[in-house]
C-alpha cells in the first residue's frame, strides 16, 4: 500500500487543485479540508466549498541496481 497519495480537489466552483500527501498528514484543521501542494505550500478549504476529494496512491518505483 503506498504511503504517499496524489490529492486533487474540486471546488463547487469547479476549480482543481492538486498536490501529494501522505496518510500521516492532516486532511482536516481546524474544521478546514487541507491540501499540501507539490511547491510545499498548504491551501485550506471551507468543508462545505470542496465538492471532491480525490484520493490516488502514487506507486513507488523499485530501486535498480
Amino acid at each position: 500500500m503506498s504511503d504517499i497519495y496524489q490529492i486533487t480537489i474540486t471546488t463547487t466552483n469547479k476549480e482543481t487543485f492538486t498536490g501529494k500527501m501522505t496518510r500521516k498528514q492532516p486532511e482536516l484543521v481546524n474544521g478546514f479540508v487541507a491540501l499540501a501542494q507539490d511547491n510545499g505550500e498548504w491551501r485550506f478549504f471551507k468543508p462545505e466549498s470542496v465538492e471532491q476529494f480525490h484520493f490516488v496512491p502514487v506507486v513507488e518505483e523499485e530501486a535498480k541496481e
